[in-house]
């Protein structure tokens, strides 16, 4: 027998010296509850589905350790941006390629618009103004619409206050969560055609920006500057884990914008590819994971202790 014989002395009530003797058959007991509470663990196994996982195309052309998550495009207002290029203003074909770059960037990106030295003037009598002058025009939730509206209603105002930008870029930034390993990352793409004119330090900035919580790289791209100025704008970049972009022209920059827009697009399609081969491994593994725990809950042993339980106190109470 699974159990022994439980003996059940049941004193005769008025009848002194008389004991009646009863016996329960614990198999009995058992087998009802084995009936009433079937158990199979070994058919309890793991089954994962298949999957088939979609080949992901790494980006030929990296521009961070990370995919962008939050990009600052960052637009030089100041005065020299007047100046002619091809037949045109500056400022002109700034705004058109910006606006291009805009308008075919992934949707995924979220962008906010920074415009700097866009107050004052760019004589002296202007400059403090001027050089005080950073601005979200745009917070990274704007639609692409209204970004392209503020595009096309810049003007070339003051001065250049690079190292000013980036510090106030840099306030920006730290109002968003700190990523953990593997998170996207923020990115700021400065536009210039000139060199820090606001008396900043805009290296030790980017550096400190790179540096801070929410490591940011900074890109750099220089329109139509000279050589002293592009050593400032790749020194800014190289402080910051970005890339410096030379356009010597309006095609120069319309060039280097698309690589930029093609190397973000290439690196969204990347991590967008990755999350989903790791969805898809999740999903099957999770539908295991329900089968697995609802198996056991079918066959949870402690089913059987809690009926066992409860059969030897109904026996208590029948022959007690």
């Amino acid at each position: 027998m699974r159990f022994l014989t439980l003996s059940i002395v049941l004193a005769a009530v008025g009848a002194p010296g008389f004991a009646q003797e009863s016996t329960v058959d614990c198999d009995a007991f058992y087998e009802e509850i084995v009936a009433d509470h079937p158990m199979d663990l070994e058919s309890c196994t793991i089954k994962v589905a298949d999957y088939t996982l979609e080949e992901c195309k790494r980006p030929t052309t990296p521009i961070s350790a990370r995919p962008t998550s939050h990009m600052i495009l960052a637009i030089d207002a100041s005065g020299s941006m007047a100046g002619q290029v091809g037949g045109e203003t500056k400022m002109k074909a700034a705004k058109r390629e910006a606006l291009a770059f805009l308008r075919d960037l992934p949707i995924e990106v979220k962008v906010g618009l920074v415009v700097y030295g866009h107050r004052g003037n760019n004589k002296a009598d202007g400059k403090a103004e001027s050089c005080a002058a950073s601005e979200l025009v745009h917070d990274f939730g704007a639609s692409r619409r209204k970004l392209e509206d503020s595009i096309r209603d810049l003007s070339p105002t003051g001065w250049t206050p690079l190292g000013g930008v980036l510090e106030y870029s840099s306030e920006i930034i730290a109002d968003l969560r700190p990523p953990r390993e593997g998170d996207l990352a923020p990115v700021v793409y400065l536009i210039s055609d000139g060199e820090e004119t606001c008396d900043g330090n805009p290296v030790a900035a980017a550096g400190a920006l790179f540096g801070a919580g929410v490591q940011t790289v900074v890109n750099t791209i220089g329109f139509d500057v000279d050589a002293e100025t592009a050593a400032q704008l790749e020194a800014i970049a190289n402080a910051a884990g970005g890339t410096y972009y030379p356009a010597k022209d309006a095609a120069a920059l319309r060039k280097q914008l698309n690589a930029i827009k093609e190397a973000e697009a290439e690196l969204a399609r990347y991590q967008y590819c990755v999350n989903l081969n790791a969805g898809a491994i999740g999903v099957v593994y999770h539908n295991a994971r329900i089968e697995l725990t609802s198996c056991f809950g079918r066959n949870d042993p402690t089913q059987r202790l809690v009926a066992a339980i409860h059969a030897t106190n109904r026996a208590k109470r029948s022959y007690g």
